[in-house]
């Protein structure tokens, strides 16, 4: 059969690779495990309620989960099915964008994933039936659907559905106003899906994870490839216990945000300050080396000789830790910082950074397994049936990113105007991402258009890269570049309060709370030294000269950070004008 369509996935897996193990939930300190064939009938089982709902072909739901959980899986898959469209939320949106949303969609139903979004979000959808499908109090969504009998039905009594038809809504994150509604049908996403399953270096009943929220195109588009793939499914409903789960599934694949892989490779970093003096001469050099290392092909028996060293005596501890049978970590929805990627395959664990966009179902480009294929610093080579061309490219070949294809989406639900503004009439899309091509064929991207911005002194800043570059310093977790029409850069930081606990403890320094250590001079001057050590490799314009210190992170539930992990930049400059005009204030004395 041909995938045309999302809800063909299981009958394919089921005619291809059915997997006794295709889906699988924590239970308790267990796994229960639940078969291809489980996995259909329950899908003609969710179907059954939704149409006992009063639910049917052209209408539309809103599912909000925090996390890929098996319901959620099965209502959005079910749904499809019956010619429903599925609108995804991300669980941060605000109040009143969930409010503008409900009127916008006309939903007949919302699917929310615990009591806490139940509360925030009550009174915004009036008189629409709700169901609470997760945490304690999801006794009504179970007890309803557990009077369904699975029906006999066969595929002649459920709606024809087309591979154009409209599959999903995806409401794309906003920092003011209603957020955008992308529309993706069934060809766009499955384009997406057919092309990616051969990409990835797995074979069926591989295990995999799925932690990021499944309102995450990325996440959710990846999950129907391990569909597609046949692959051992697992879901993790709390990501704070992702390097539990890494550890006891051994996964071979999980796809991941930079941040997450940064937080990682910080853990490797700060055990320096734990090992002795052998340890840490060892992991020095290991690290030296690896934000050095390539892939080539062929053997070098001098650096065969070092990477051995590196992963039996350095890094063997960190790969049981998340398992040991990664094959390779699919990254995307940020900058990813070169070094830490080249340190990771050092050590044995690939990274392949891609590029995309929920318009796009979402991915554009990604780095391939084979040596040659993969570019460090990019996001890699176009998929099978995308096109990609550079806008107005300056001397440099840096412009706007258009990108063509069966995955572009079909347009902004009720906005033409916007629509127009980024499709083109012959199908181009406008990323409003910068880039150009490296090795006339590996794309990089250099920054979101809206967030490059010129110093007073005329430089182009591409924000991005350098906070990529600063947060490699295991006493940095989180930055902000600031210098928008400013004689000079400045920067936003939040330590690393582990690190710098370790470090505090070493030199003797008394360790209070983050609250007072943001304003202690040694822990100012450690950061100083930091930011003068890798200010070194940077150009004078791109050089952080004046810093201030936070003591509490950006999160998604402040509101300062994206369902991706990204700062959203206009809130934070916002949150913090007072610090930002000191520090200018400061670099002018």
């Amino acid at each position: 059969m041909n995938l045309t369509r999302t809800f063909d996935l299981i009958p394919f897996q089921l005619s291809h690779s059915p997997n006794a193990k295709a889906i699988n939930v924590k239970v308790g300190e267990g796994w229960k495990s639940y078969s291809t064939q489980e996995l259909e009938k329950q899908l003609k089982t969710y179907a059954h309620f939704l149409i006992e709902q009063g639910i049917g072909k052209g209408d539309f739901i809103l599912l909000l989960p925090k996390a890929a959980t098996l319901p959620f899986v099965l209502l959005d898959l079910a749904a499809q099915r019956l010619g429903i469209t599925v609108v995804l939320v991300h669980s941060t949106t605000k109040t009143e964008q969930l409010g503008n949303i409900v009127d916008q969609t006309q939903a007949k139903a919302i699917f929310l994933q615990d009591e806490m979004l139940v509360e925030r979000y009550r009174d915004t959808w009036g008189d629409i039936p709700y169901f609470q499908i997760g945490g304690s109090g999801s006794q009504r969504f179970h007890t309803t659907l557990s009077g369904f009998s699975t029906p006999e039905t066969s595929d002649e009594s459920y709606p024809s559905i087309h591979e154009e038809d409209l599959s999903t809504i995806i409401y794309t994150s906003g920092t003011k106003g209603i957020p955008k509604g992308v529309m993706l049908s069934h060809k766009n996403i499955m384009a997406n899906v057919t092309a990616m399953a051969p990409l990835l270096p797995l074979k069926p009943s591989d295990r995999v994870i799925s932690f990021l929220p499944y309102s995450h195109v990325l996440e959710r588009t990846a999950l129907y490839t391990y569909l597609c793939l046949g692959l051992e499914i697992y879901l993790i409903e709390e990501p704070k216990e992702l390097a539990k789960h890494l550890y006891g599934v051994r996964p071979h694949l999980f796809t991941a945000v930079p941040r997450i892989l940064e937080q990682m490779y910080k853990v490797a970093l700060v055990a320096k300050t734990e090992k002795k003096f052998l340890g840490k001469y060892l992991l020095n050099w290991a690290f030296r080396h690896g934000t050095k290392y390539k892939e080539k092909k062929g053997l070098d028996p001098s650096k065969w000789i070092k990477m051995l060293l590196f992963r039996t005596l350095i890094f063997r501890r960190f790969r049981r830790a998340i398992g040991g049978k990664l094959k390779c970590i699919v990254v995307g929805a940020a900058h990813m910082n070169p070094a830490i990627s080249r340190t990771f395959a050092l050590g044995g664990i690939p990274i392949r950074e891609g590029y995309g966009m929920t318009e796009t179902s979402p991915v554009v480009t990604v780095n391939r397994m084979k040596p040659g294929l993969n570019a460090y610093g990019t996001v890699g080579l176009p998929l099978p049936g995308v096109r990609i061309k550079i806008d107005q490219p300056n001397e440099e070949g840096v412009g706007e990113i258009l990108v063509k294809g069966p995955n572009v989406m079909r347009g902004y639900f009720k906005e033409p105007e916007a629509t127009q503004q980024v499709l083109t009439a012959d199908g181009w899309l406008h990323t409003g991402d910068m880039g150009h091509f490296v090795k006339k064929r590996f794309l990089q991207i250099t920054d979101r258009k809206k967030d490059i911005f010129k110093t007073s002194a005329g430089k182009y800043i591409a924000p991005q890269l350098v906070e990529a570059h600063f947060r490699e310093s295991r006493f940095i977790d989180q930055l902000l570049v600031i210098g928008f029409k400013r004689p000079f850069l400045s920067a936003l930081i939040l330590p690393n309060f582990a690190a710098l606990a370790e470090w505090a403890e070493e030199e003797g320094v008394h360790w209070t709370s983050p609250l007072y250590m943001v304003l202690n001079i040694k822990v100012k001057d450690q950061l100083q030294q930091e930011i003068n050590e890798l200010n070194q490799d940077l150009p004078g314009h791109e050089r952080i000269q004046e810093f201030h210190l936070l003591h509490e992170p950006w999160t998604q539930e402040s509101g300062l950070l994206s369902h991706t992990l990204k700062p959203i930049r206009p809130l934070i400059l916002g949150q913090y004008e007072k610090e930002i005009e000191q520090m200018y204030q400061e670099g002018r004395q």
